[in-house]
């Protein structure tokens, strides 16, 4: 799926924007005008929970103070499996999801679900329908010949009975679109096949991103290599049994059977903490597969001279970042298509603040190329200040971010129309 259009209200400078969204966007804009808020509204979406709600987010003008924040989002293109997972939500192949944020009254911050839905427009045909346990009212329904003729009448029973119903005469219903509040299961289905965002900061330190535990891009990209080479590579396996083992040889099938050096060391242990009257034992734990990868994983970078990443020049770093990103998304997708699992292929959009940092022109012209050629299949989104970094040609894909006052906020402005049909070379004059 992809993200086509976005509204945001009450979001730090923003106090209503709205945006229709392509596969690139270029941001540009004077500094303080609230493109960044733009990249951190959306990274507020595609969180789940409400870690990163605070007071000082809320939109605050001359004359008022957001109460809450609302993102709205529709998502189109979606795959046969995201709409078959996702359909009871899904209008006209879309998926049109609202988050809305607020603090209440005890402080704590709140989090609520929207979904635009299509429902039956007959109240008796849904699930919610008061009366659907009164047999003398949904006797006289013509969902009737889907009920029992005797007994009580239960939620299941009602609910099984609509799905006859609207399996049998589903082209007689009339259909209207209705917004639900927190539909049971929404969200948890959500974190599972909404697009994976990933926002890249003008300021990155990338020997975080290079480590090897926790959630960084190394991680990441080990844990999927490290996850298929499992699955698929009888070696892997061979290790795992050997592993297990080395368990066996040390700590025996029976206490008496432990080596004896780590039986002599619990005794000896327990001898000091005697007083304490306890009883000690040293077990050992399988060394985890992926933990062998992490230990003593690092990244060298040979440009004459051989050193870690952070001694190189920011350049280098951060086109280090934008590498380990593309690398990471690739082997995530060519994961989840090679899986045997349920296909949940997810599709990624990437936010990236003044990638034109620390770059050469000519490097800045090759970086904004190779995102280009990454939308193709990711979507892209970059603020930049810089003239070398943006091609010109692409003007449609240029989202100018304004803020003309503090009363009306961030706002955007997009061109949309071919500016000069047939002027190739007033065209090719703006590079």
């Amino acid at each position: 799926m992809k993200l086509r259009w976005l509204r945001i209200r009450g979001f730090r400078s923003i106090r209503d924007l709205s945006l229709d969204v392509d596969d690139f966007l270029c941001f540009i804009g004077q500094n303080n005008h609230g493109k960044s808020n733009i990249f951190y509204a959306l990274d507020l979406f595609f969180s789940s929970g409400t870690r990163k709600v605070a007071p000082d987010i809320f939109y605050r003008g001359p004359t008022e103070t957001a109460k809450e924040i609302v993102i709205e989002a529709r998502f189109e293109d979606l795959t046969d499996a995201e709409l078959k997972k996702l359909k009871p939500w899904t209008v006209n192949g879309c998926l049109i999801v609202s988050k809305k944020y607020w603090i209440d009254e005890n402080d704590k911050p709140q989090v609520a679900y929207e979904a635009v839905m299509e429902v039956p427009k007959d109240p008796w045909l849904r699930e919610d329908f008061p009366d659907y346990n009164k047999r003398e009212v949904v006797s006289q329904l013509p969902i009737a010949e889907f009920l029992p003729e005797t007994g009580r009448i239960t939620k299941k029973i009602y609910r099984d009975a609509i799905k006859q119903y609207l399996q049998t005469y589903r082209d007689k219903v009339e259909w209207v679109e209705e917004r639900r509040v927190n539909p049971a299961g929404f969200n948890q289905v959500l974190d599972g096949y909404l697009p994976e965002f990933h926002l890249v900061p003008a300021v990155r330190d990338v020997t975080e991103e290079t480590k090897t535990t926790g959630k960084t891009l190394l991680a990441r990209i080990l844990s999927v290599i490290v996850s298929r080479i499992a699955e698929q590579n009888p070696a892997f396996q061979r290790l795992r049994e050997t592993l297990q083992e080395i368990k066996k040889l040390i700590e025996g099938e029976r206490p008496e059977e432990k080596l004896a050096e780590i039986r002599e060391l619990e005794e000896r242990l327990a001898q000091e903490l005697k007083p304490w009257n306890v009883k000690l034992n040293i077990g050992i734990e399988t060394p985890d597969i992926m933990k062998l990868f992490q230990l003593g994983t690092n990244i060298t970078l040979d440009d004459g001279v051989p050193t870690g990443v952070g001694e190189k020049g920011h350049g280098l770093q951060r086109s280090l970042i934008f590498a380990l990103i593309r690398v990471w998304a690739a082997e995530s997708r060519r994961t989840q298509r090679e899986s045997s699992k349920e296909i949940r292929e997810r599709s990624h959009i990437f936010a990236f603040e003044e990638p034109e940092l620390f770059l050469h022109p000519q490097m800045c012209r090759a970086t904004y190329e190779s995102l280009k050629e990454i939308s193709k299949t990711d979507q892209i989104f970059i603020c930049t200040h810089s003239p070398y970094f943006i091609n010109m040609e692409d003007y449609r894909h240029i989202v100018i971010v304004r803020k003309p006052d503090l009363e009306t906020g961030t706002i955007v402005h997009r061109v949309s129309e071919e500016l000069f049909k047939g002027d190739v070379e007033k065209k090719s004059g703006l590079i």
